[in-house]
């Protein structure tokens, strides 16, 4: 068919052109030789080169001995394509580099194939229709010696069509990048394969080999989408790597709620395959309890003693509705450990502090009190002194009560401002709430249930630091908008000075700067669990401090 313009010296000339795109090939990619896969890539392209080099140069050598020496050569360098391209399939799939012992015994046939062929003993290699013509054209019958056929043909085309199955079960599996890569090397596949069984069916003249050619031209289509694309990109591996040495066991569930996969910590988690077990099971065989309180915890009874662990599962959804689950155990022994040992901690302090000294510091205030009642000069100066300290640190010992009683609560309440100052009204002092004057909107607040704390705490500040001789006068304002509302706390005084706000901005006390005492703690407190925002402003006239505070939909206005 293709005889009339295919001529020997054409087909040579084809041939040798096909082991230019090898080349580029392997110049192409060896900078990304250290990545899983390439190298067998370029040795594959490297092999369909030397094919393409090797067939065109016997055919073009007249002389009939130097061709069958060039040719045993040939004959090794076809299973070397397949094993190579066997090779790149593993590594490209599974991501991980092939043993060297796996790698040598792939090779080894080809190893007894070349050595033999040297001396073709009991024909073994070569046949007697096996011959080159006077003008050095190799004649040779595609099923020739038995052990020519099992490593050229049966064991070459094994390999190859193995790895087709791996890059078909690549392709339903993927997609994207990776997808776009298994298509190029399947494009290269159904290249070699074409061309295969072209020469095969002798379409082509004996002289011409187009498998070497057409694969290494088509190798060219790969090697783009590695330099466009990358091949195995760090962030699959990465992916696949970080899922395997996170310390948290975890579990892919499938839709049938049995675990089909889990890193190393999962599997771990039991003495057998947790393959194939329903996670309820897993997690019962190991339970020692629950947390009532929270059925989102669990301990279990594991080789390193008793560890506690939250869990945490996320859906998958994949293809035509099928779901599946991602079931995550992170240990939090040390946080629940730590948390136990602070509220023991909270406990004691809050005990000793709230009773026991605040039940001796009253008794100190009220010898001192005797004291200064009963003396007169500097004995009853330093006795006020110890009643007035006294009484201090027992007012301090009950907004700690408070403070407690304010992170107690996690949630807000949507009330009206009213409602909280007439919570401030009843519990302040009579002479105090005279310094007082309100002028607030009719608003409502989204804000801590006990947000009159913190109202009752400013107004009590404002009016404590007075100093001077103008009469104490403290206003409550309001400022309103469509989204918040601003409650403004101002005073006539002096007003604090910026450390005792500048300890709060700083969200902690240290030895160099700290407050003279806990009640701004407590309002810092309750407008933060407010998720409001405080700031203050000190000028000549007085002190302003500023709450601003989410505001509901305004329909809710009462």
């Amino acid at each position: 068919m293709f005889d009339r313009w295919l001529t020997l010296e054409i087909s040579i000339a084809l041939m040798y052109l096909g082991v230019i795109p090898s080349v580029v090939n392997c110049c192409l990619l060896w900078k990304e030789r250290d990545k899983p896969g390439v190298i067998w890539f370029i040795l594959s392209m490297a092999t369909g080169g030397l094919w393409a080099l090797l067939f065109a140069t016997f055919t073009l050598i007249p002389d009939p001995g130097l061709t069958l020496a060039v040719a045993n050569f040939f004959w090794v360098s076809i299973p070397t394509a397949a094993v190579t391209f066997f090779l790149l399939a593993y590594e490209f799939v599974f991501k991980q580099t092939v043993p060297s012992t796996v790698v040598a015994a792939l090779f080894s046939p080809l190893a007894v194939l070349f050595v033999l062929s040297w001396s073709n003993p009991y024909e073994l290699v070569f046949t007697t229709a096996y011959y080159v013509t006077a003008d050095g054209v190799l004649h040779f019958p595609m099923f020739d010696g038995p052990l020519k056929v099992l490593v050229t043909q049966v064991y070459g085309y094994l390999l190859v069509f193995l790895a087709a199955g791996m890059f078909v079960g690549e392709l339903l599996r993927t997609n994207g990048t990776q997808r776009r890569q298994t298509v190029y090397l399947l494009v290269v596949f159904s290249m070699l394969v074409g061309s295969t069984m072209v020469k095969v069916a002798g379409v082509v003249p004996i002289y011409f080999d187009p498998t070497s050619v057409l694969y290494s031209f088509s190798g060219l289509f790969f090697a783009y989408s590695i330099r466009e694309h990358g091949l195995l990109k760090f962030v699959p591996v990465a992916r696949e790597q970080t899922f395997d040495e996170i310390t948290d066991p975890i579990f892919v569930i499938g839709s049938s709620g049995h675990i089909v996969d889990a890193n190393r910590a999962g599997s771990q988690l039991s003495d057998q395959s947790v393959i194939g077990t329903k996670i309820e099971q897993l997690i019962s065989e190991s339970a020692v309890s629950s947390d009532e309180q929270d059925t989102g915890v669990i301990k279990l009874e594991l080789d390193g003693g008793t560890r506690i662990f939250s869990i945490e599962a996320s859906e998958i959804v994949y293809g035509r509705g099928v779901t599946g689950k991602i079931v995550v155990l992170s240990d939090i022994t040390a946080l629940k450990e730590r948390e136990e040992e602070l509220d023991l901690l909270k406990q004691v302090l809050s005990r000793i502090f709230r009773h026991n000294i605040r039940n001796d510091l009253n008794v100190i205030a009220g010898f001192a009190a005797i004291i200064r009642d009963s003396t007169n000069g500097e004995t009853a100066r330093s006795a006020d002194r110890i009643h007035t300290r006294s009484m201090k640190v027992v007012d301090q010992a009950a907004k700690a009560r408070k403070i407690e009683t304010v992170l107690s609560y996690a949630e807000t309440d949507q009330r009206p401002l009213e409602e909280y100052l007439s919570k401030v009204k009843q519990n302040m002092p009579a002479e105090l709430l005279s310094c007082v004057s309100f002028a607030v909107d009719d608003v409502v607040l989204d804000a801590h249930p006990r947000f009159d704390l913190a109202l009752t705490e400013l107004i009590e500040n404002a009016i404590s630091h007075h100093s001077g001789e103008e009469p104490i006068a403290v206003r409550v304002t309001t400022d309103v908008s469509p989204t918040d509302v601003t409650i403004i706390v101002e005073d006539n005084g002096p007003g604090l000075p910026p450390s005792e706000f500048a300890v709060l901005e700083a969200g902690e006390e240290t030895d160099l700067e700290h407050g003279s005492g806990i009640g701004l703690w407590l309002v810092y407190w309750i407008v933060s669990r407010s998720n409001g925002t405080l700031s203050v402003q000190v000028s000549d006239s007085g002190t302003e401090v500023r709450i601003t505070l989410n505001r509901p939909d305004s329909t809710s206005d009462v």
